[in-house]
């Protein structure tokens, strides 16, 4: 029996192991490594100006907030790559100035610091809200247990009543002083983690082929639709 438990064990370790080692190989086939150990975040745009929102075009880059489809895309590939170390890699079709690189640097650096201030704020709020929470419930239920014990000149039914409500209402309070530890604290620490590794995180910039070639597909697209030429169907 004690050999077959070993053997059960081993097994699972193996195919645990198996499992873990698929999932490091498909990472690692979804991103390019870049010096060494690290792998590369990549991002393509045909200029600087795409990774930022278009509603203030008047406003400069560092005060611009980041394109949000630009947001989620670092967001998500942060949180799939988990403890991996990473660097932002910019593709562009053509270089750009040192002076526009270290706009982007920055902007991206305030803006993932400014998120993960929300964060921090808002696990604050609730972890005091839960305080509050848990002191209201504590005090109902203290309050409950002393009228258990000091009311004799009322009824048995206004007597139970006042009890069991005060008892009712301690325990809504308590669990819901835990609910939000429960459901809601890990995954804002989660969000803290990723906003913070984004904002610390290396952006480089790349010259790519592929950048120059999606620009130049977007910009023939846009002069057939200006031009009005019917384009042709695949």
């Amino acid at each position: 029996m004690r050999r077959k438990t070993a053997r059960l064990y081993i097994a699972s370790n193996w195919c645990a192991s198996k499992r873990k080692e698929a999932l490091k190989q498909d990472i690692f086939s979804r991103y390019e490594s870049h010096s060494g150990k690290r792998l590369a975040i990549d991002v393509s745009v045909g200029r600087i100006g795409e990774l930022f929102e278009d509603f203030d075009s008047a406003a400069s880059y560092v005060k611009k907030d980041l394109d949000q489809d630009f947001v989620e895309y670092l967001i998500e590939s942060v949180r799939e790559l988990g403890s991996y170390d990473f660097v932002i890699r910019i593709n562009l079709p053509v270089p750009v100035q040192e002076r526009y690189r270290k706009r982007v640097r920055r902007s991206i650096k305030s803006y993932f610091r400014y998120l993960e201030l929300l964060e921090r704020r808002k696990l604050r709020r609730m972890l005091w809200k839960s305080f509050l929470l848990f002191c209201l419930g504590m005090f109902l239920l203290m309050m409950s247990l002393t009228l258990k014990e000091n009311i004799g000149h009322l009824s048995g039914v206004i007597q139970e009543l006042m009890i069991e409500g005060l008892t009712v209402a301690a325990w809504v309070s308590l669990w819901s002083a835990f609910v939000g530890l429960i459901f809601e604290l890990a995954d804002i620490i989660s969000d803290i983690r990723i906003f913070r590794r984004i904002a610390g995180r290396e952006v480089v910039f790349k010259t790519s082929n592929l950048s120059r070639t999606l620009h130049a597909d977007d910009a023939k697209e846009e002069r057939i639709v200006n031009s009005g030429i019917p384009r042709r169907s695949a």
